[in-house]
């Protein structure tokens, strides 16, 4: 059952940036599963009913959700060997990791963030949504002033792309994407300390549905 993270996952973060070493993780190994992955993996389990809701085709085990904290070094200039935060990230199994839509939860020393959206580009998914805008924009705009009222888009665009004259003012930023995410920051330590961070979470995605059901039901346009 998750009960909220503690002081403990907090200053683990800050004490693996600073000592960033193999020797350090070993030696303070329980602290790590603890305080740090054994509350994210209850964390998971606690979403899981409502991840199910808004796709039952997302991952959902707790062990496939978590990251892992070691860092992949092999073509990075940072060699550090340990990242000083974690994610939670819900895509579809067996799909492409960098373009799938999903649900996720990062969370370091500095609080925890949650959200939807792509990691990366998915310029067949953005052309079939400018399609979309194009010849019936209202469903949209409602979607989107809706999930503004609580998230922040973050995109990636065209800088260049002419956007049409008819289109609402409010979906200009919405128009000429590559790849986004919507994301809300929780910098409540009470919050974060407290069984609640979950119910707060699955609200969210609750709230979600409608942009998430919005571009899983788009047909991918290929250039």
């Amino acid at each position: 059952m998750f009960n909220g993270f503690t002081d403990k996952t907090f200053e683990f973060f800050m004490a693996i940036r600073f000592n960033n070493n193999r020797e350090f993780f070993q030696d303070n190994h329980d602290w790590y599963l603890e305080s740090v992955r054994t509350p994210a993996l209850e964390l998971v389990e606690a979403l899981s009913e409502s991840v199910e809701a808004l796709d039952p085709e997302l991952e959902r085990r707790p062990h496939k959700v978590v990251s892992r904290i070691n860092r992949d070094i092999r073509f990075s200039n940072d060699k550090s060997p340990y990242r000083d935060y974690l994610w939670l990230a819900f895509r579809k199994p067996g799909e492409e990791r960098k373009t799938t839509l999903g649900v996720y939860a990062d969370f370091s020393d500095a609080g925890l963030s949650y959200g939807m959206g792509f990691y990366s580009e998915n310029l067949p998914l953005m052309k079939a949504h400018r399609n979309q805008l194009l010849n019936d924009f209202s469903e949209f705009q409602e979607i989107a002033e809706r999930v503004e009222e609580r998230f922040t888009l973050f995109s990636k665009s065209f800088r260049r792309m002419k956007i049409p004259e008819h289109l609402p003012e409010a979906l200009h930023k919405w128009y000429p994407l590559r790849g986004f995410y919507v994301e809300k920051e929780i910098n409540d330590f009470d919050l974060l300390k407290s069984s609640k961070l979950a119910d707060e979470i699955a609200d969210g995605y609750r709230y979600l549905q409608p942009l998430y059901r919005y571009f899983t039901r788009l047909t991918p346009v290929e250039d």
